[in-house]
This record gives structure tokens, sequence and C-alpha cells, in this order.
């Protein structure tokens, strides 16, 4: 928005009521009493710079069009030789002391003394600050890396009250024009507002930010959700092959190193807790749990071929929906005495026999490797279809 059109009559001054000039060699400053000036200011984006989810900041690059009439620079060109625009070093004229309120570094006034300012002859002003901002920004790392973002550069004319300095609204606030894309992060829009806190005027410009999650989904969830994939993959060996230890604990140190790794990719913030971040806790718990029960079922495998343990056999026999097998007890004695009809005493040999286990070991493992599969593969597939989904909707 711009204050020119409002024309010399708009600055009707009487000198010695209103002004106070204070002479220092060749500078000349001013102090209000009673009237204000309308300052107009709109922020010309250049890129987006980072983000930080740690230190949570916003770090941009750009310059704000400040724009004021001074009566009390204006002149008639015919009397200079046809001049209409004179440029000032910013120190040698009187300037809004515009500051970033929400600095994340030290609070120092825009532009530098080498910065000039434009000045027309009928007292129209421009002044072109740029800088890097850094600036706070409040961040919700909940549905990482589908999150969205809403950071603000606030600035407010330092030592001046709303009775002295106003800043005008504007209808642009933000120019986009020069915007350099950014690889991580998207602009979804911008906005600007004026406000008034304890009499000084704030002029707040905000930008809705959203990430990029390609990248981390090529470089982070895939990997992880193909270790998840091998590391179920365990139950598929059997117990005689050899490898179920080797592979279960290969798996589980490929997995255990990939997190070490991307852990500095993931979002360092204690206030909220990634989505990501439970998936992640869920399939290392997973991996842990597979590795030891690859253990304990090498374990079992070793004991023997029957299964001893009246209570393991009845849980398997529930589980496989199976009837106890009936027994019939061997005869322990080995010859009897039978009598005929003669009165004769002949040995006779019972028929031993041998009562086969109801189970034996190896199908208990092999029906265990069935069980623990569907399981672990279902507790996979439920994480994944809940945690992503869900981050991506809440975005």
């Amino acid at each position: 928005m711009s204050v020119r059109k409002k024309g010399v009559a708009q600055w009707k001054w009487n000198r010695s009521e209103h002004v106070l000039l204070l002479s220092q060699s060749e500078k000349h400053r001013y102090i209000f009493k009673h009237e204000k000036y309308e300052v107009a200011m709109d922020l010309y984006l250049y890129a987006i710079n980072e983000l930080s989810d740690s230190t949570e900041t916003l770090k941009t690059t750009g310059f704000l069009a400040v724009e004021w009439n001074d009566a009390f620079l204006q002149w008639d060109p015919d009397d200079f030789g046809g001049i209409s625009l004179y440029h000032w070093p910013q120190k040698e004229v009187w300037k809004p002391d515009i500051a970033l309120k929400n600095s994340y570094l030290d609070y120092k006034t825009l532009g530098v003394d080498d910065l000039y300012i434009e000045n027309y002859n009928d007292g129209y002003m421009v002044w072109y600050p740029f800088q890097v901002f850094q600036t706070t920004c409040s961040m919700d790392i909940t549905n990482f890396p589908f999150d969205k973002h809403t950071c603000s550069l606030q600035f407010r004319a330092w030592s001046y009250t709303e009775k002295e300095v106003n800043i005008l609204s504007s209808t642009e606030g933000i120019y986009e024009v020069v915007l350099e894309e950014n690889s991580a992060w998207k602009v979804l829009e911008t906005s600007s507002s004026v406000a008034v806190e304890e009499t000084v005027v704030t002029k707040t410009f905000t930008l809705k930010l959203q990430r990029k999650p390609l990248y981390f989904c090529l470089t982070v969830i895939l990997p992880i959700f193909m270790l998840a994939i091998l590391d179920i993959c365990v139950f598929l060996l059997p117990c005689g092959s050899g490898e179920k230890a080797s592979y279960a604990m290969t798996v589980f140190l490929s997995f255990a190193i990939f997190l070490t790794i991307v852990s500095s990719t993931l979002p360092q913030n204690s206030k909220s807790i990634a989505i990501i971040s439970v998936f992640l806790i869920i399939q290392t718990v997973s991996s842990t749990l597979i590795t030891f029960i690859a253990l304990w079922m090498l374990r079992q495998n070793s004991l023997g071929e029957e299964v001893k343990t009246w209570w393991f056999a009845a849980v398997i026999r529930v589980m496989k929906g199976r009837r106890k097998r009936g027994q019939v007890a061997p005869i322990e004695c080995a010859t009897e005495e039978v009598k005929i009809e003669l009165d004769e005493k002949v040995p006779h040999k019972s028929d031993q026999k041998t009562v086969e286990p109801e189970f034996t070991m190896k199908e208990v493992v092999h029906f265990l490797d069935e069980v623990f599969l569907k399981i672990f593969a279902m507790l996979l597939f439920l994480s994944g279809v809940i945690c992503f989904p869900l981050a991506y909707a809440n975005s």
C-alpha cells in the first residue's frame, strides 16, 4: 500500500508548535508531539532458508518496502534544476525505527548505514531495508513428515506509539514474485495483519508452510518397511537349518544401525511426539521380540522330540483344536502265569505297547512359526495402516 497519493496537502505543519528541530552538523532529526506519520509496509520474500524443528526458528531472506510522507523534505523541482528524486543515506534523515519483534537473535533496527532512502520532491519517502530474518516459530511435529506450520514475522516501530507512528494494513502483505523455491518446504499461503499492543502498532506477516515428504518417505520410511518385512521372515526358516538365530540377529542389528543413522533426520522436539516416531518404536520392540522368540524356539527344539510340559501341550492342543489322544498304559510285568485246564503253568509274555507322544517338538515349533509369522505381519500392517494415514489425514 502506497501513502504517496495523500499528497502535500496532508502535511500542513506549524514548525514552532509541532516539531522540535535538532541540528547536528548537517544531520536533521525531528520529534513529533501531536501529529503522527502513517507508514505503509510490505514484505518482499526472496527465500525460505530453513525451518528448524529443534530450535523452532524460521530463517528467511527478504526486504521490506517502507513508505511514508515527510512534510519537511519537499521542494519545487523547478528551483533545483528539475531534480525530482534524491537519495539520502538512511542515517541522514528521519525514518521509523522498524525492528523485528519476534527475532531469535538480538534486537536491532533494520538497515545499514550505507543504505539509501528514496526521497521524491513531494515528500514521498521509500526505504528498502534488506536482511536475513531469523524468527521464532512454534511447531507441532505430530504429523511429521506431512506436517504444516504457521510462522510469522512481526515488525514494529520500536520508539513510537500509535499516536506518533501508525503502520497501515495492506491487501498484499507478502510479495512472492522473487521467491526461490525451497527443496524442503512449500509456501501454501501468506497474509498480513496489523494489531495494536500496549499503544504500539505491530505489523505481522504470516506464512503457512508445508513440508515436502518425498525425501523422507524414500530414505527412511521405505527402508524401515523393508527391514520389518525381512525381520518377520525369520519364522519362514526351519530350526533345523542352523541359520535361524544368525538371521534374526543380523536383521536386528541392521535395524538398530539404520535407526541410529536416521535419528538425526527425525524432529528433535519434546513438546510433541511425531506419529512416525511411534511407528519406529513399535518396529524396534517388534524386532527385539522376534529375536528373542527365535532364540527361544531354537532352545525348545533342542530339548527332544516329546513335549513334556503338560500346560504347554494343553495350550498347543487348544490352538490347534485337537482333542486329547487316548493312551494305553504299558503293562509293567514281563511275564505272568496263566492257569489252563491241564493245570499247567505256562509263562506268558504280554504285548507291550509303546505310547507315541501327542505332539513332537518339531510339530510344535513349526506350528509356532506359522502363528508368530501371522501375528507380527498383522502388527506391521496395522501399525503402518494406522500411523501414516492418521498423520496424513491430520495434516
